[in-house]
Order: structure tokens, then sequence, then C-alpha cells
């Protein structure tokens, strides 16, 4: 038997519509969808499937809980949740259970800058712009954020910046606006290097955070990814590279983990590296659905010897997920 938990994002880590499955939270009052699979797949009917809440506050939605999938409603207040999956005749101590919390929406508003070149040739369209905040919502649902353009302004008599070469051009756009209440949006057609779609203003390097550009051409969930480094989360693939062999208990800290002792319930050939890959602040990949923000840190090895430490990517890192601009 396996399950995939919350960090899997993949055909089966999402709903037709999209919706992300397994999320490492659920808005209160709203819904989320948790999921098992079973292998082999006919080895236990649906009927004898049952879900149930540990602890927490959250309840099955309109009697949801049987079967491979379950709708949940949040509670009225922020709180941890721990869900129980029994599966026909496995022993208690073999059966998934999955942690998630509760938490208070947040909307954070978006104010875009398109810059133009020195013909008055926009880097992106408005569309552009809405499709990028679109897949940011479609992601950040698992954590209970939504995100709203607040406006978009034209830039023009800077195409310096259309294109950003260095940090100096780089900061000295992301001070074009500041103090709007919300996140600054820069839209360019290059960034750096080629190999760049997006970056934040890192308060790291010694200067505050102040903005970021995401440029032309970008994968959909870059913006996404933008916006984590603004609410604190740390790239997996710079510093970092993932262990080695299959997905185990040794490499997921435990609040990731979802299954019954010694199991885990991921796919029992998933590799570790693969399982990486899909969350939301590891790198654009072929074919990977990048999407999964994690309960809790992910177990790297550092690329100069040494590990595996807990980076922060997941919900537990987010603070009082309000995106620092």
């Amino acid at each position: 038997m396996s399950k995939w938990n919350r960090l899997s994002s993949s055909d089966a880590g999402t709903t037709g519509a999209g919706v992300i499955v397994n999320p490492s939270g659920v808005a209160a009052g709203g819904l989320a969808v948790y999921r098992i699979e079973i292998e082999p797949e006919d080895a236990v009917a649906d009927g004898d499937i049952h879900w149930s809440v540990a602890h927490g506050g959250v309840t099955f939605y309109s009697g949801h809980n049987t079967g491979r999938e379950a709708i949940i409603r949040g509670g009225a207040v922020e709180s941890d949740f721990k869900l129980e999956v029994r599966i026909g005749d496995v022993p208690e101590t073999g059966c998934p259970y999955i942690h998630g919390r509760v938490l208070e929406p947040k909307t954070v508003p978006i104010y875009a800058y398109i810059i133009c070149d020195s013909n008055g040739v926009a880097a992106v369209s408005t569309d552009t712009v809405d499709a990028w905040i679109a897949e940011a919502n479609r992601i950040y649902k698992q954590v209970a954020m939504t995100f709203t353009r607040a406006s978009v302004t034209t830039v023009i008599g800077h195409h310096d910046w259309f294109e950003i070469n260095n940090d100096a051009e780089f900061y000295q756009m992301t001070s074009y606006a500041s103090g709007t209440g919300g996140l600054e949006l820069y839209c360019v057609t290059f960034i750096d290097d080629v190999l760049t779609n997006g970056r934040h203003s890192s308060p790291s390097v010694g200067i505050d955070a102040r903005g970021m550009a995401v440029k032309s051409g970008a994968p959909l969930a870059t913006l996404a990814h933008e916006i984590g480094h603004a609410c604190g989360l740390n790239d997996l693939y710079i510093e970092y590279y993932p262990c080695d062999g299959l997905v185990s208990e040794d490499k997921v800290t435990p609040l990731n983990r979802s299954g019954g002792e010694g199991t885990g319930y991921y796919s029992p050939t998933l590799s570790y590296r693969d399982l990486t890959y899909r969350c939301l602040m590891d790198a654009a990949r072929p074919s990977v659905t990048r999407g999964d923000i994690p309960l809790d840190d992910i177990k790297m090895m550092l690329k100069g010897g040494g590990g595996p430490f807990p980076i922060s990517v997941g919900l537990g890192s987010m603070g009082e997920r309000k995106p620092k601009h």
C-alpha cells in the first residue's frame, strides 16, 4: 500500500480542477481534499476505507469520510489537526495519518509595475500578470493565502530596467515604489542570466526587502516561488542537493511523514530527489509540477559536504504568513 502525502504534486496530487490534495493547511471555514492511493488498486474497496479526526478543529464535509478521498472543513479558529485512516483489516499501526493546520485566511495585494523598452513596448501583458497571480493563488491555497492584483502601472522612461543585468540595476528598480501596503512586482524581460526567472530583494544581502522581479516567459509558478522568499522560505537548489535513495523516515521531518510506524506512506519507488523537486522552493524542472508547500522543513545535503540538514521551505517557517516587501 502507498499514500502520496502533501509533498506529492503530480497527476495524482491534484483534483481535476487543479486543486492540490493533501495540503499542509486549510483555511478556517474552508475546504480541503485529502487522498490516499492503495497498491494494488483493487486490494481494498472504497467502503472499507474510513477517515477520522484524531484531534484538531476540522470536520468532514457532507459525509465525505469514506473511500480514497476525503473532504474536510476547517474550524473557526487556528489549530493543528491530525487525520487518521483505517483501511480494511490493516492493523492500526500500519495505517496512514496526516498532519495539518487550520489557518486564518490572509489576503495580500500585489502592485505590478510593467517595465517598457525605449520604444514603449511592455515586457509582459496584464494577462500574463494575472496568470502568474492565478497560479500563486492555486499554490498558496494550501496555506490559506490569497493574492489580488491591486494595480498595474506601465513604467516608461526607465528602459534600462527592461533587462536587469546586475545587482545595482535590480535594487534601483525595486526602489521605484515602496509603502504600497502589499507586494511590489516588477515585470522585465531578463534578470542576471538566462537561467534566472525571478528574484526577490531578500534582506539577507544587507538591503531591506523591497519587491521582486519576474521575467517574461518565466515558468508559471515563478511568482509563487518568489513570494515564498518574501515569506521567509529558502531555495532548495543553490547550496543544497537532495539525499540519495528512496523516501524514508530518516529523510523527512516528522510532520511531513504521513504513515504508520515504520512506513511513511509514499510510493515505494519514489526517490527522495523526485519528492524534493515537487516542492515550490526547488528549481523549475522539465515535466515536474512545482507547487508543494510542506508543513515542515525538508532535509537536504550541503553541496560542500555534510548533512542532512532541515531547510526552511514549509508552513512552519512562514511565521504569520505576512510577506516582506
